[in-house]
């Protein structure tokens, strides 16, 4: 009885720190995260747009190129460009979550190698700028697609998101600093992931034999949950179900494995 309270309260401090960090160092992520706009921003001409015109300018490329050159409103139908915009941002934040979460520990190394600094406030950094940069841009998207209803709706899908990716952030994290290669290979090993991901491609144009994908890849079930989402569809509760069970599976286990890292990180870095 006594090992199982013991488990249980370690699942409960393992699901309620990384996730009450950002409240609890609030005043610190603030700061951070202004200094961080700052860096990117400072002695431009659009100061603090920037951020946001990068992912809008990527999906009005991506629109011009399939929509206007390719002409695949023709060829694949009316909803073909708005499927894929509305995926490309989604993928975009994620993706670009995890590769700044390799480097995650080296990047704010001078402020824990000099002083007290809580570690499990980095986690949120590799968190908090893609939310604060992607969701208005879905917004907008959404709204530009969709209509007003859709866009409100899209106001919690890069949050939502986010909060998935947190397990994977901290694997992220600790992999990047103790195997250098792996921040090498993560950028490929996104992009297979991302032709595997119904992103630019509608599901039932993946081939018959290479449907498994579509199961075993969480991002698929994303797709699927955004899209019933913001069209005002029925979510799949099996996705629902899929990519709770994965998240709760992989939280704990990622997060211990964070902590342990946090008794050598100083002597790595």
């Amino acid at each position: 009885m006594t090992f199982l309270l013991r488990l249980l309260r370690l699942c409960a401090d393992s699901l309620s720190i990384p996730l009450l960090a950002p409240v609890k160092h609030r005043a610190l992520v603030r700061m951070l995260v202004q200094r961080e706009i700052a860096s990117r921003t400072s002695g431009t001409a659009l100061g603090r747009l920037w951020p946001l015109l990068q992912p809008a300018l990527q999906i009005l490329g991506f629109w011009f190129l399939f929509a206007v050159v390719y002409d695949m409103r023709n060829v694949r139908g009316p909803g073909f460009a708005q499927y894929m915009l509305l995926s490309m941002l989604p993928w975009l934040c994620f993706s670009e979550v995890l590769v700044r979460a390799t480097g995650l520990f080296r990047e704010f190394s001078p402020l824990f190698t000099r002083s007290r600094f809580p570690l499990e406030v980095l986690p949120t950094m590799a968190l908090v700028m893609p939310m604060l940069v992607y969701t208005p841009v879905l917004v907008l998207t959404a709204m530009w697609l969709l209509g007003l209803v859709a866009a409100l709706k899209a106001v919690v899908v890069i949050p939502l998101l986010l909060v998935w990716t947190l397990p994977l952030v901290l694997l992220c994290a600790v992999a990047g600093l103790f195997v250098r290669d792996f921040g090498q290979a993560l950028p490929f090993v996104l992009t297979l992931l991302m032709y595997l991901t119904p992103i630019l491609y509608f599901p039932d144009m993946l081939p018959a034999g290479m449907r498994i994908w579509l199961w075993l890849n969480p991002m698929s079930d994303w797709m699927l949950l955004i899209h019933a989402w913001l069209n005002g569809g029925v979510l799949p509760l099996e996705s629902v179900a899929r990519l709770l069970a994965l998240w709760l599976l992989l939280l704990v286990p990622c997060w211990l494995w964070f902590r342990r890292t946090e008794l050598h990180v100083r002597e790595l870095l």
